[in-house]
């Protein structure tokens, strides 16, 4: 066994499966993943135990489970490669449920870096955008006048690649523990060791004799890798698919900065989709997508060739999208050839099968019981030894050989072969797994206000953004009395959220008018409540719960916040104890 270790701050991500001398990671050409016994940990709390992570290339698969179970975990240890044996070259990309902060923030962070939504995107394909800088300066390189010139670009390539090597086997080092870790760190070492000298070779700049052909056959090298990677069409083929992801030329065009959290999102997933890779994982895409958007990406997924893991919580778009599935339940990893709806109606007709053959094996039993019994009485009353014996035998079979009398298989149980090893009985009993309970959310209905009126009336309600050339709305008029319900249904960008925060108070109308009832209480749950509660570091679900209700001036009992959050699935210490950003993004949801 070998051990990985994502680190971060507490808890840890710890990943671990078998290992041979014969492994794939050995080979390191296979663009398939075939791990056993892989075990998967965040501090004390095992996720996945003894599993077997097979993805077949080529295929699209479903990842379902329940909220908190590891799907976001499994899918982080993938594309970080924490599980031991995933080979080095495999190209994986992952999109997640929460925006690219990394990106964002050093976006946002360089006031001299403005790119616009387009370069963005074509920016976050990493290898083209190391390539294409290559290439320019090789260029140059090549074309320079004097020696001197060239020497001093080609020794600045070498000691960026050398670099990047150097930052990969410093994360390798810090992920790895043991034997590997061992090996890991003298790699570290190594690669030190020859940034060194690079940079000892730059500064010195001594003109090597075949420069010239060494820059010569580096740019042919990054003409052919910019071949591969069809850099010609990258910025047609991002732009495509930014106009089926719901932005318009304009929006193209403007800075990335301007964008919402629910727009960069797209752009993350613009970018994955740009980007060739082997394995792609999208965890919850289509939350920020509307409708449109999210047929262009069943479309677009179906057209692709290369492996797929999907999560999502819109079953339409999954069973549309995928050819396998596979079931995260009670820390182990099941797999079913066909769509999660396919393994729905299985898994009923399994369940119902099994119950009405365990019923009608249950009748036989009683009825074998009872022989017994009337054997036993009758072989007491007459004396018959014979009879006695009968029944004894009768019973020792009951008692050795009773159970499920077809084979996994469901051809005839045969005792030397379908039941290997050590049992209490010679025959499996009848598994009837437990379906998973439904999910239930239930809103409490509130008190009756004391004064009649309704709970807010928009009379003809203007609003317009500051800087925006024309209004979100105007002329507004509805009105929710006590008891209604409304739903606000459109695009997205024509003012949905604009109308949130205007009933909330968060906004005021340029127009109009705005009235609430004087003793009116909003709840209000935000597209974005996963990137705010994404950010808390050290707060757990408990505590924010606790602080929400005391800021507003109301005080909550701690048995009455646990109750609340255990009955969405947060009790016990992942309340109490574990950070809101390690949450999944369903738990963080649910709270």
């Amino acid at each position: 066994m070998s051990r990985r270790a994502l680190t971060t701050k507490e808890p840890k991500i710890t990943a671990t499966s078998q290992q041979s001398r014969f492994h794939a990671e050995t080979l390191d050409t296979s663009t398939e993943i075939d791990l056993k016994d892989v075990t998967i940990a965040i501090g004390d709390r095992e996720l996945i135990t003894g599993s077997r992570l097979k993805l077949k290339e080529g295929i699209r698969y479903a990842l379902v489970g329940r909220n908190g179970t590891g799907k976001s975990t499994l899918l982080q240890c993938i594309a970080d490669k924490l599980i031991p044996g995933i080979g080095k070259s495999l190209r994986v990309v992952l999109v997640s449920q929460v925006t690219d902060s990394a990106r964002a923030s050093e976006v946002l962070g360089n006031a001299g870096n403005d790119p616009s939504v387009l370069q963005h995107v074509v920016q976050g394909d990493a290898e083209r955008t190391t390539a294409m800088s290559e290439f320019q300066s090789l260029t140059r390189a090549v074309e320079a006048n004097s020696m001197e010139q060239t020497q001093l670009i080609v020794s600045e390539i070498r000691l960026s690649r050398l670099k990047a090597d150097l930052e990969e086997a410093r994360k390798i080092a810090s992920r790895t523990s043991g034997a590997r870790g061992k090996k890991a760190r003298e790699d570290e070492i190594k690669a030190e060791e020859k940034v060194k000298e690079a940079e000892l070779a730059l500064k010195e700049c001594n003109v090597e004799l075949d420069i010239l052909d060494q820059a010569s056959k580096m740019l042919s090298e990054i003409t052919m890798t910019l071949e591969l990677l069809d850099s010609s069409t990258t910025e047609s083929r991002a732009a495509t698919i930014l106009i089926g992801l719901g932005f318009s030329q304009t929006m193209m065009d403007s800075p990335y900065k301007s964008l919402s959290g629910g727009w960069r999102s797209r752009c993350a997933l613009a970018t994955a989709l740009l980007v060739q890779s082997d394995i792609l994982l999208l965890d919850e895409p289509s939350n920020f997508l509307d409708l449109d958007a999210t047929l262009w990406l069943e479309h677009y997924l179906n057209a692709q060739t290369q492996t797929l893991v999907l999560t999502s919580h819109d079953q339409v778009f999954l069973n549309n999208v995928v050819d396998e599935t596979v079931i995260l339940r009670e820390k182990t990893l099941r797999y079913f050839e066909g769509t999660p709806r396919a393994f729905e109606i299985d898994e009923r007709k399994r369940h119902k099968a099994a119950v009405k053959t365990q019923g009608a094996l249950d009748k036989k039993k009683e009825h074998i019981e009872r022989s017994i019994q009337q054997g036993k009485a009758s072989a007491k009353q007459t004396g018959d030894d014979n009879k006695l014996r009968m029944a004894k035998s009768r019973q020792r079979k009951l008692d050795e050989r009773w159970g499920a009398e077809t084979s996994a298989k469901g051809t005839r149980f045969k005792l030397n072969r379908d039941l290997a090893g050590f049992h209490l009985t010679n025959r499996a009993e009848i598994e009837i797994e437990t379906a998973e309970p439904k999910v239930k959310i239930s809103l409490p209905d509130p008190a009756k206000l004391r004064t009649i009126g309704d709970l807010i009336h928009f009379d003809n309600v203007t609003f317009k953004w500051p800087k925006a050339a024309k209004a979100t709305f105007e002329g507004v008029n509805f009105t929710v009395d006590q008891g209604g319900r409304c739903a606000f249904v459109g695009a997205n960008g024509q003012g949905k959220s604009t109308l949130a925060k205007l009933i909330m108070g968060e906004l005021s109308p340029t127009k109009g008018t705005i009235v609430r009832h004087p003793l009116l209480k909003i709840g209000y749950f935000s597209q974005h409540s996963v990137e705010d509660l994404s950010g808390n570091v050290q707060t757990t679900a408990l505590q924010h719960f606790l602080d929400y209700f005391e800021q507003r001036g109301e005080k909550v009992a701690e048995s009455e916040a646990r109750a609340c959050l255990g009955s969405f699935g947060l009790g016990g210490k992942i309340a109490s104890d574990t950070p809101l950003r390690v949450l999944s993004g369903g738990q963080k949801v649910s709270r």
